[in-house]
């Protein structure tokens, strides 16, 4: 396929074509680019072609100015990141920067990383877990406007110029079981991660260690919800070709008793496919028949599920409504996912008793 041999080719195991794309081709190729949030990155991947093998000199001024804009943008997210750090540093409250701007860093060229918003994970000056309403007090007597609050996160507008969500725990599971595992694996791990601050860009940002397990599970969840594309695999690539092996068996270790051990297979699949991810780095043996079934939903639905009708159509429905229609998607995941998709209808009802109670719906 193309676009595997092209993003193979950004990522560097792939040094061009088989064949010269067409200019269709090129149109094409264009499109999957923003379909899937890599325009910067593979921007980078036209700079290692040959000369021949390159798109017309229209479309490639046109790539050549979206990737500026990313560019540019991301100058400014690294600049708001660390302004956060420090608005929550003189509230006695540590930060770590998860995804976006911290996983860029792995890449070869991070200032082509396509982000969206800042998610910054919140704890105590001591490096535990934050509670939920010592965030949200803080930021309201700052005057800062606090929107959605569920028991993840919350959407705070310390910024005009870009989206922030506080992260009161990184994620968690629709399995109660394996939701409290994750909940005390969080509060083992947070102190090193909030420690773990670089003075180069000015903020903490997770250990290769960690998200190993996160950045997985971040993609799981995305899977239930709004869908995910190659842009958070691309992040899973970079995290694994930056690791040591005792840290993947570790990991690993970890990801099974998060219930996400078949999950993991369908990743390596996709991981080996698309962006020709070498052996030695693989978590774990891969998993054909799951990966392809995973690889066709990332195929359909683009970043985030922005490309998925059905998932535009679920989100235009009321409250209730949504939560049926949004379960009867997910039951296509049931054969191999049973738990996270048959506990979701029940672990809904008993968020909303939770947000309810709390005064946060």
């Amino acid at each position: 396929m193309l676009e595997f041999e092209f993003v193979q080719i950004a990522v560097g195991n792939r040094d061009k074509f088989l064949g010269c794309p067409s200019d269709e081709e090129w149109k094409r190729l264009f499109y999957f680019a923003q379909k899937q949030s890599l325009v910067g990155f593979l921007f980078c991947g036209i700079e290692r072609l040959p000369n021949e093998q390159r798109p017309k000199r229209e479309l490639l001024l046109r790539w050549y100015a979206m990737a500026e804009i990313i560019k540019k943008t991301n100058a400014k997210l690294n600049v708001r990141c660390a302004e956060l750090y420090n608005i929550l540093k003189e509230g006695d409250f540590k930060g770590c920067v998860l995804k976006g701007q911290g996983v860029a860093l792995l890449y070869p060229k991070p200032e082509y990383r396509q982000s969206g918003d800042i998610d910054m994970w919140v704890g105590t000056s001591e490096g535990k877990l934050a509670s939920v309403s010592s965030v949200v007090s803080y930021a309201k007597q700052h005057g800062v406007h606090v929107s959605h609050v569920d028991i993840k996160h919350a959407d705070m507008r310390f910024f005009n110029d870009a989206q922030v969500e506080i992260h009161f725990k990184p994620s968690y599971s629709y399995n109660f079981i394996y939701d409290h595992r994750l909940t005390s694996w969080f509060g083992l791990k947070a102190k090193e991660q909030f420690e773990n601050f670089d003075s180069a860009v000015g903020f903490a940002y997770p250990t290769i260690s960690f998200n190993l397990v996160y950045s997985l599970l971040h993609i799981y969840r995305h899977l239930f919800s709004e869908g995910i594309g190659l842009r958070q695999m691309l992040d899973y690539y970079y995290i694994l070709t930056n690791s040591k092996k005792d840290e993947r068996d570790s990991a690993y270790e970890t990801i099974c008793r998060f219930g996400m051990k078949d999950f993991a297979g369908a990743a390596m699949f996709v991981l080996q496919e698309v962006l020709g991810l070498k052996g030695e780095y693989l978590l774990c043996e891969s998993s054909r028949k799951s990966g392809l079934f995973l690889l066709k939903e990332i195929l359909l639905a683009g970043n985030f599920g922005q490309y998925d009708n059905r998932i535009t159509r679920i989100n235009k429905e009321k409250r209730i409504k949504r939560g049926f229609a949004q379960f009867a998607r997910n039951l296509r995941f049931v054969r191999y996912y049973p738990q996270e998709v048959l506990l979701s209808p029940i672990w809904k009802c008993w968020h909303y008793g939770w947000r309810k109670k709390h005064g946060y719906l």
